[in-house]
């Protein structure tokens, strides 16, 4: 099992991302949402940065060792995939890496506090969309 996270740059994407999560056959599990206020750089050297003061990512755990692969194929940004041990931070403890990096976001589980959340911050992605809960999310997540 290998725990990602995808960070987001659009809300076109982010329906992309959902639509391909929720998907039965991707075998993924454990969906949350990070909302980042600081850039966040991986260990081979990418940043993510943040719009407007914030960096949205989606975590979710893959039962699959080919999810880079899969993303590709449907079209999504494989370099905005990363294994969440690879997130640079100051805990290099692989058993507290992953609970520091989670701690230093807004971690939020269900859609609706994810909607509460953008609406109260004005938040808006780095392409000026504004996201938007796609309809196969509210079917299973609400």
């Amino acid at each position: 099992m290998i725990s990602c996270i995808y960070f987001v740059q659009s809300n076109r994407e982010y329906h992309a991302l959902m639509s391909f999560l929720l998907d039965g056959d991707a075998n993924i599990s454990g969906i949350s949402y990070l909302i980042f206020s600081e850039d966040v750089k991986s260990t081979d050297g990418r940043v993510f940065h943040t719009s407007n003061g914030y960096l949205m990512a989606v975590n979710f755990l893959s039962h699959t060792s080919d999810i880079q692969g899969k993303i590709t194929i449907v079209g999504l940004n494989p370099n905005s995939l990363v294994d969440l041990y690879e997130i640079a931070c100051e805990d290099a403890n692989p058993q507290t890496k992953a609970i520091t990096i989670t701690e230093s976001a807004e971690s939020i589980i269900l859609d609706k506090e994810l909607e509460t959340f953008i609406a109260d911050r004005h938040f808006k992605f780095s392409d000026g969309s504004i996201l938007t809960i796609p309809a196969i999310s509210r079917k299973r997540r609400i």
